[in-house]
């Protein structure tokens, strides 16, 4: 997957099981629609154990969250019968002119008020470069303050090199028997993340 970002590229590379929820972010209602439906045929049909309707509308809703977190790239984990069961985003944070050291990063995450307990937070080396890696679980409201399920997260947020760009990279789950399974999936999706510059005309260099 590879997504255009002003004068750079973010490419992650996503072993079978994931679902490119990218190119759908801003397609209207009914693209959507269409895409939904020819990713669900993708599917072998003896294995579902989901309803394509289901899926279709499932499918249509991560996008639609994917639009409105403003990731820049996103997608989604389906395990064999088409259960989904974590997804992957990127979202980018930065102001011209503004940088902020790596330091200070991670004391935003660690200040996010929804994290309950004490979250696992360390210090990471991608070949792309040293990135924060936070590992919690978060507490969400539902609208009358009723507890949701609790999502757990593996994010890891780096300095994008030569701008005053933050890159936010999160794995997201809520089945807790499957933590150690989709942990192991955010540490080995990272590595093969890639920033590649792109000239004036939107080639990469």
């Amino acid at each position: 997957m590879t997504v255009e970002i002003d004068d750079w590229t973010c490419r992650l590379d996503f072993p079978d099981g994931w679902v490119d929820l990218t190119a759908a972010i801003e397609l209207d209602p009914a693209g959507r629609a269409a895409w939904a439906r020819e990713v669900v045929n993708s599917f072998a049909p003896l294995d579902l154990v989901a309803s394509r309707e289901s899926m279709e509308k499932g499918l249509m809703s991560l996008a639609r969250n994917a639009e409105r977190t403003h990731a820049v790239l996103a997608a989604a984990y389906f395990a064999l019968g088409g259960a989904n069961y974590a997804v992957f985003d990127v979202q980018i944070f930065g102001e011209d002119g503004v940088v902020i050291s790596l330091g200070e990063v991670e004391s935003r995450l660690l200040g996010h008020k929804e994290i309950l307990g004490q979250p696992q937070v360390s210090r990471v080396e991608l070949p792309v470069g040293p990135a924060v890696r936070l590992q919690a679980q978060y507490q969400s409201k539902g609208v009358l303050g009723f507890g949701k399920r609790l999502p757990c997260r593996v994010s890891h947020a780096l300095l994008v090199p030569q701008a005053s760009d933050v890159l936010l990279a999160t794995m997201t789950w809520r089945a807790m028997e499957h933590g150690a399974q989709f942990t192991g999936m955010a540490d080995a999706l990272m590595p093969t993340l890639s920033l590649v510059p792109l000239d004036a005309e939107g080639k990469p260099l």
